[in-house]
């Protein structure tokens, strides 16, 4: 995903920041495109939202499991 630096990140390049960043394959143009941000709270916003989603899917997974 190419970037310019000079614009602010749309919603779904937050999006898809965090999730790149969560799994550990975000590449360096875009972590530095995310730092030179005025803000950091909608990574912040996504990212609490992104974990919560995954923690629910795990205990989900888990319920369905031990029901079986």
């Amino acid at each position: 995903m190419n970037i310019t630096k000079s614009k602010k990140s749309t919603p779904l390049q937050v999006i898809v920041s965090v999730l790149a960043a969560l799994f550990g394959v975000q590449s360096d143009n875009n972590r530095q495109h995310d730092f030179k941000q005025s803000s950091p709270w909608p990574f912040i916003v996504v990212g609490i939202v992104v974990i919560g989603a995954m923690i629910m899917a795990i205990i989900a997974v888990a319920q369905w499991a031990t029901a079986i």
